[in-house]
């Protein structure tokens, strides 16, 4: 058998047929047999990914003690927190498809009307919202931040769900 290979491979039909395959090799290489561009990819959704960077910048987010999640992670936490990332993703995309924005004037009013900054006198205090990022440990992009995301979601579900009936069990 070995012997009727070595035959082969010394006649011209096997030289020709060894450059027909070296061909593509000189032109195009092997490309992304080895460097694919999905090596830190987690999740793919449409045409964006998620990568492992995106999963950890989102650990770092949820403020979550690193042994808390060595001591659940048979429990699947980093499934669960996978989940609720692409689940963002997901909302965030279809915000952006739906062309959904708040502007800052209704943001501020949003802030203004909250009645956790409104004074004995019916008025924003502006010393209370203050107080509150305080003891809440955030800056003020940063709530606005998650305020805006809070209400582009709220429009996001009662554009989907306008004319929809909620059955009587629910």
């Amino acid at each position: 058998m070995l012997n009727s290979i070595r035959n082969f491979s010394k006649t011209f039909a096997a030289k020709i047929f060894l450059f027909i395959v070296a061909i593509p090799f000189v032109f195009w290489g092997m490309g992304d047999v080895f460097t694919s561009g999905n090596t830190n990819t987690l999740a793919k959704i449409n045409k964006t990914n998620l990568s492992t960077q995106d999963f950890i910048e989102y650990i770092n987010k949820l403020n979550i003690d690193q042994n808390a999640i060595k001591d659940r992670i048979d429990d699947n936490i980093l499934e669960e927190i996978l989940g609720r990332l692409i689940s963002n993703k997901l909302i965030e995309l279809e915000i952006k498809e739906a062309k959904l924005v708040i502007s800052d004037k209704i943001l501020a009013e949003r802030i203004k009307s909250n009645t956790n900054f409104i004074d004995d006198n019916g008025k924003f205090s502006r010393t209370k919202y203050e107080k509150f990022l305080l003891s809440n440990n955030m800056s003020a992009q940063m709530f606005e931040l998650k305020l805006k995301n809070r209400e582009l979601q709220k429009h996001l579900f009662d554009f989907i769900g306008a004319g929809t009936i909620t059955p009587n069990f629910l």
